[in-house]
């Protein structure tokens, strides 16, 4: 492979990266479940959400996902914003990128803005990129409520964990 070719491979696997973690956080808002699964490597992941938990099983990973977001009153998005992908040979990378999460909680009446960054090792199966690790570090937590007069009560600021469905 000429230095060229080599060039342009190295951006259109950068490119592949980063389309993989837009999928993955897309089908986390959408509740895709086979989506989320699908950005997934097939042996050996490592999931680290910090106080959510961590999964070396994916199926035991999506039972907790559909536990936390399976309701209609649960309505989340992830914002992934300047991803930092380093390859390390022609099938697998790292990966840091920033995320900032919304989450309206209709039923609990609570809304939370948490922002962090993740750590990612990928790896490419059967010519796609697929996640081998996740690690998401939390960075700050916003969580307010809304009292019985309708004024937004402030129930975290700061870096401490917590989750609107523990509310």
């Amino acid at each position: 492979m000429s230095n060229l070719e080599y060039r342009i491979q190295t951006l259109e696997d950068i490119e592949e990266i980063k389309q993989l973690k837009a999928r993955y956080w897309f089908a986390c808002d959408q509740r895709d479940v086979s989506a989320i699964k699908d950005c997934f490597a097939k042996h050996d992941i490592f999931i680290d959400f910090g106080f959510i938990g961590k999964f070396t099983d994916l199926n035991e990973f999506i039972a907790l996902f559909i536990e936390m977001t399976g309701k209609p009153s649960h309505i989340d998005l992830h914002h992934g914003l300047a991803p930092e992908i380093k390859l390390t040979d022609q099938h697998s990378a790292n990966g840091r990128w920033r995320m900032q999460f919304q989450l309206i909680e209709t039923e609990a009446q609570v809304t939370q803005f948490m922002g962090g960054y993740y750590m990612d090792s990928y790896c490419k199966q059967a010519n796609e990129w697929k996640i081998q690790t996740t690690q998401y570090n939390l960075t700050f937590n916003l969580m307010m409520q809304k009292d019985s007069i309708g004024a937004m009560k402030l129930i975290e600021m700061g870096a401490m964990s917590g989750l609107a469905i523990e509310v």
